[in-house]
């Protein structure tokens, strides 16, 4: 049957060809013989006609020739020649369209077939490249079968054949059975062509093979189904739909649950209407505008809620689109109730945050604690650097506390420590920090005040603190105390280690004046008030000093100087090796103080403040102390404390007020860079430079938990080499002379 048709074809073509020549002969020969022929009139009146090239004859040439015929018949042959030749243009044209067509048809894969009608059955008379490949046929083959065959379903092809001989021309989706029998899914157009009798002659069809596109249909479809199932059955977890109109189009049972709401109350209605306030409303609209125009969606976040019974609730929530083509269809949001949670969290904060008041209160005074202390003053110094604003901090000792105690019991100076810390409270402004730094010390952070004004809330404080009863009953006493006071920007400190340090160093340089004043750091003490006092102040003074003498009458010195001594042996049960350190440096320190020519009382001071030099690293941890490794920059800073510690433990015995300043000052350096004062030169007491040397050798000559002891030798050239920088020369001279002497 295809060999047939193709020879019918062949056979129709041939005819067509035959007929274009002898159309074009016969019209180019017509053009030809208009141009050729020329017109006269014959004497009968008639019009004769003679070619162009006997125009010269004499017997045409007696003839006249009218000139309207002329033109006339020119006219109709240029006329026809340009009209010939665009009807030849066009069907060149036509015919390169067609090519064009075919070829495009070809790329683009589009599939066409022609389908003869006929009364016994039709069949296919015409068949591209393409639908043979999408269908899986021979030529020959397809041209035995009519399009009821190549669909899946008879029946359909039937009713799209009737549709057409209604219509004309029909566009729609069906299936195709290839050669295999399997389906094929193709965009189908379809055209009923008629005679001019309008007797149908043939359909033609254009067919897109779509199955790939439909697949994906199909899966989009049952992706969605499954989509759906899962929203539907996800507990816990409420999942709303909305359009972008914003109406509810999803409504799953967990939200009905969790707001109350069915789903025939909540579908079309807008969510905020239903569960939010006025202000998050405002703002779900204005993401939900956000996610439409970006396509991307917003970080989960928490939103109160109220359901249908009026509970409000925390849901934690996350809004997202639901993309096609790139293009926003529909957006979803995903709530989970935290009501519990935050409640949870709630009262657990709330907890926290009273362990946190308890950590930063000392239990005893109910006022702020060192820790809390240290916290507050670092942002207050970040927050005075930052604005250029002033900043002041005031240290407060109470002189002879410890004989308050010893004297009235713990509980009365505990009675105490309360009354001054309310005191404080009381007399200083409202956004000043008072806590409590430790025993009987104070310090206070007074922001946006400067050294001047500093000064005198320390001076009137002192003048209130010596007229003011505490105790209470029959025990009513005065207090005195030492203060110390440290400004920033003008006393220049760069850190808040660097500013307590100063406050501390402050206080000494009172308690070494006897205590009862006021000293700004880096100037001279205030001016002592004894001498403003009244006739009955003084006797009330000299009459607490006759009680405070008489009640250490009753103890010897020697068993004081005992106490004192148990307290430097504690040192050696944290570490063995200090023992054998402080034995040496005692027998070392007496033999210089006595080439230097000190006399016995000097020697003896030098002796104690031999054997209690380091008492002061009572108050470093032991991780610091007992470190194998290098101290770190802060673990450092802990350790250049002892001296500062030591002489504050030294302190309280009297008799033993001659040696604090050795204790205080045995780190100084003979040039000045030592610690804890930086005093230089002379101005290091004689005690003090003379166990920094022997401290010096005794620690680099024995075993360490951070380095191994060195030979005497070596030790004796450090000692050289910190001549007139870190030791007194001749202080370094007498000791090598000593040591020079025992080989």
């Amino acid at each position: 049957m295809g060999h047939w048709i193709d020879k019918k074809k062949q056979i129709f073509t041939s005819r067509v060809e035959r007929t274009r020549f002898f159309l074009n002969f016969f019209v180019y020969g017509a053009i030809l013989i208009l141009f050729a022929m020329v017109p006269y009139q014959r004497e009968s009146g008639y019009i004769g006609w003679t070619l162009v090239w006997w125009v010269s004859r004499v017997d045409v040439l007696a003839y006249h020739i009218p000139a309207n015929v002329l033109v006339f018949q020119y006219t109709v042959a240029s006329a026809l020649l340009l009209y010939f030749v665009h009807l030849q243009r066009v069907g060149q044209f036509l015919r390169r369209q067609n090519e064009e067509l075919t070829v495009a048809m070809t790329s683009l894969q589009v599939g066409f077939c022609r389908e003869l009608s006929s009364r016994s059955k039709n069949r296919f008379i015409e068949v591209n490249d393409v639908l043979l490949r999408l269908l899986g046929y021979q030529k020959d083959d397809f041209f035995s079968l009519s399009f009821s065959d190549i669909c899946a379903n008879a029946e359909d092809a039937e009713k799209f054949k009737k549709v057409l001989l209604q219509k004309g021309s029909v566009l729609r989706e069906a299936r195709l059975k290839a050669a295999d029998n399997h389906h094929i899914w193709v965009l189908l157009s379809g055209r009923a062509v008629k005679g001019e009798q309008g007797e149908l002659q043939f359909f033609e069809y254009i067919v897109i093979d779509v199955t790939e596109r439909k697949w994906m249909e199909e899966e989009m479809a049952s992706a969605y189904q499954r989509f759906e199932s899962v929203i539907e059955n996800t507990p816990n977890i409420a999942i709303q739909g909305f359009s972008l109109d914003g109406k509810i189009l999803e409504w799953n049972y967990a939200s009905e649950v969790l707001y109350g709401f069915t789903s025939h109350e909540a579908i079309a209605k807008y969510l905020p209407d239903l569960l939010l306030n006025e202000t998050d409303g405002r703002e779900f609209r204005r993401l939900f505008e956000s996610i439409k125009e970006t396509g991307r969606p917003t970080p989960p976040r928490e939103w109160q809620v109220r359901n249908k019974f009026g509970r409000h609730l925390t849901v934690y929530s996350s809004v997202f689109p639901i993309l096609q083509q790139g293009r926003v269809i529909e957006i979803y949001r995903m709530d989970v109730d935290i009501s519990d949670r935050v409640e949870a969290e709630r009262r657990l904060s709330e907890v926290k945050d009273k362990l946190e008041g308890l950590a930063l209160k000392d239990p005893l005074t109910e006022i702020f604690n060192f820790r809390y202390f240290r916290e507050r003053l670092s942002a207050e110094f970040e927050r005075s650097k930052r604005a250029l604003s002033p900043l002041s901090i005031m240290m407060m000792d109470i002189d002879y506390f410890k004989s308050i105690n010893d004297t009235y019991g713990h509980q009365f100076g505990d009675r105490i420590l309360k009354q001054v810390a309310r005191f404080l409270k009381t007399e200083l402004r409202s956004n000043d920090v008072v806590a409590r730094w430790g025993g009987e010390e104070f310090a206070v952070i007074l922001p946006d005040t400067n050294r001047g004004d500093a000064l005198g809330v320390a001076t009137k404080l002192l003048d209130l603190f010596r007229t003011r009863n505490f105790g209470g009953g029959d025990s009513l006493i005065k207090l005195k105390g030492s203060i110390g006071v440290v400004s920033y920007p003008e006393d220049p400190l760069f850190s808040v280690e660097e500013m307590i340090d100063a406050g501390e160093e402050s206080i000494y340089r009172v308690k070494e004046r006897g205590g009862d004043g006021v000293a700004s750091y880096g100037h001279e003490i205030g001016e002592r008030t004894l001498d403003r006092v009244t006739d009955d102040d003084r006797r009330r003074f000299i009459d607490s000093v006759k009680q405070k003498l008489s009640f250490f009458a009753v103890r010897s010195e020697r068993s004081i100087l005992e106490a004192v001594y148990s307290l430097a042996k504690s040192i050696e049960l944290r570490d063995r090796r200090t023992k054998e350190h402080c034995d040496r440096m005692v027998d070392y320190a007496e033999k210089v103080a006595r080439k230097m020519g000190m006399n016995d009382q000097d020697v003896d001071n030098a002796r104690r403040a031999a054997m209690l030099h380091d008492i002061g690293k009572l108050g470093i941890s032991d991780e610091i102390l007992l470190k194998p490794g290098k101290l770190t920059v802060e673990e450092y800073e802990e350790v250049k404390k002892h001296p500062v510690i030591g002489a504050d433990i030294i302190s309280v015995a009297g008799f033993l007020k001659d040696i604090v300043p050795i204790i205080l000052s045995h780190h100084e350096h003979w040039d000045g860079r030592g610690y804890p004062r930086g005093l230089k030169g002379e101005e290091i007491p004689l005690g003090a430079r003379i166990v920094a040397v022997v401290d010096v050798y005794e620690a680099v000559t024995s075993d360490r938990p951070y380095h191994k002891a060195i030979p005497k030798e070596e030790a004796i050239q450090i000692l050289r080499e910190g001549m007139g920088t870190q030791f007194d020369p001749q202080v370094v001279k007498i000791f090598i002379d000593i040591l020079e002497k025992e080989r």
